[in-house]
């Protein structure tokens, strides 16, 4: 009977759908079209060629295959916009209260931001250590409403990121399933979908008997379930056992960082003004910063040194690069006493995509080597502690395979001529013989201080990227 050609190629469908499909990858409708259009197609040839039917008529039994694919993977995606209509509108009526107590609380740190701005201007008939203490006055009003603002954001960027943090019951089961091949036993799977839309993914876990199981092996296991490459953080567990643990992984980057440093210190002074910090973040992204703190010796080295890191554990819980330095500059402001003033020269790498957002506060200039030419990248404003409203313009840039970035403090600059200190270093920079960043940067810091000016502490961190 005709309809039995349907039914049995639906059933074909059905169980590529069931033998293939991965819950919520969207392809399970098009596997069920493939299988029954196809077996719809070729029991309605088979038939035609043993009755040895004209070809027109064996043309239109493929194009009605052709047809009934179409037919239910419309089906489909219909289905699927039906399941997520109700979802939609439920999330427009209702509000949750948690979201809406932090939206509240956002827009009473901007009010209170706002109340500290408004500041009269000082009266013309007062003396001038009066004038200088009102002066004195506004700017730190000035620097608290600039921390209030900045706690604005930081609720809102809170906010959103408690909210693209979900759980999936189904993908849970799955993995599960596949886990416990290895003997390791799931407790919780959080997903944390990012605004690049890249998936990070909370595994609480351990193993069921007295095992180590690779977290390499995990990620081989959850990459082939979500279908992108998955790889655990950086500096997460390398091993789980039998005591409960989560491990974050997190999408495969296309590029890997490697960075050295030199550096030297002032004559005459036991340790050096300059300090450097490098790091990584989970978003797959690489952070490299120098600070030169005012003066030399160990007030100099003790600023930059806070200063670096605040902004570490800034960066590290989430705050972005700007709100970071706006927040250090504003408790630097505040302080009491004898101002303290240290340049920020901060530089965070993409590792997905190679763009460089360049963030200078009084600091030097930056050089990339590329394949033909060397870049330099020059910073505005002055540094952090100076003034309550920090002057930042972010640079942006992409590095490629095999460029390799030289960051280095005022002192580097200040021991080659005055007037050409920047086509002096780039042209140094070109000439290096190429080999790792550590060894790049030694040999810069030997053909600048061949100069014989230097008079500074001088810093050069170099970091070179390579596709992995």
């Amino acid at each position: 009977m005709e309809w039995t050609k349907y039914v049995l190629s639906l059933t074909i469908g059905t169980g590529l759908w069931i033998l293939f499909g991965k819950k919520g990858s969207g392809r399970g409708k098009w596997l069920m079209g493939l299988g029954a259009g196809t077996g719809l197609a070729v029991m309605e040839l088979t038939v035609e060629y043993v009755l040895r039917q004209e070809a027109w008529m064996m043309i239109a039994s493929a194009l009605k295959g052709v047809a009934f694919f179409s037919a239910i993977v419309l089906a489909g995606y219909v289905i699927e916009w039906i399941r997520m209509l109700p979802g939609e509108q439920n999330d427009a009526e209702n509000v949750h209260p948690v979201r809406q107590w932090m939206e509240d609380y956002q827009e009473s740190f901007m009010q209170l931001s706002r109340s500290f701005c408004m500041v009269s201007q000082p009266a013309v008939c007062l003396d001038r250590g009066e004038r200088i203490l009102q002066e004195r006055l506004r700017e730190n009003r000035m620097a608290a409403a600039g921390q209030l603002k900045e706690m604005s954001g930081i609720l809102a960027g809170a906010m959103e990121k408690i909210y693209n943090t979900r759980e999936d019951e189904n993908f849970r089961q799955e993995i599960e399933k596949k886990l416990r091949l290895l003997g390791v036993q799931i407790h919780q799977v959080f997903f944390y979908d990012s605004q690049e839309k890249r998936c990070q993914v909370y595994l609480t876990m351990k193993t069921r008997r007295k095992i180590c199981v690779s977290t390499k092996k995990i990620a081989v296991v959850l990459s082939d379930l979500m279908g992108r490459e998955m790889m655990p953080a950086r500096d997460s567990r390398s091993f789980v056992s039998q005591d409960k643990v989560t491990v974050l992984f997190v999408e495969g980057t296309a590029y890997n960082i490697l960075y050295g440093i030199q550096k030297e210190t002032r004559r005459g002074e036991p340790v050096s003004g300059d300090n450097f910090a490098v790091f990584w973040l989970p978003e797959g992204r690489f952070y490299a910063g120098l600070s030169d703190g005012m003066g030399s010796g160990l007030q100099a080295c003790n600023q930059s040194e806070l200063v670096l890191d605040l902004l570490e554990q800034f960066l590290e819980s989430g705050f972005s690069e700007e709100t970071a330095i706006r927040m250090i500059n504003s408790s630097m402001v505040l302080q009491p006493g004898t101002p303290v003033f240290s340049t920020i020269d901060i530089v965070s790498v993409d590792l997905y995509t190679g763009v460089c957002d360049f963030r200078k506060a009084g600091a030097a200039a930056s050089f990339i080597r590329r394949e033909n030419t060397v870049e330099s990248i020059r910073g505005a404003g002055l540094p952090a502690g100076v003034d309550g409203q920090i002057s930042l313009e972010p640079y942006r840039v992409r590095m490629y395979d095999g460029n390799i970035l030289f960051m280095v403090t005022d002192g580097v600059l200040g021991a080659l001529p005055e007037g050409q200190e920047e086509e002096i270093l780039k042209g140094l920079i070109w000439n290096l013989t190429p080999d790792t960043p550590e060894k790049m940067a030694k040999r810069l810091l030997e053909q600048v201080r061949s100069y014989g000016q230097g008079e500074d502490d001088m810093t050069i961190l170099a970091a070179g990227m390579w596709k992995r």
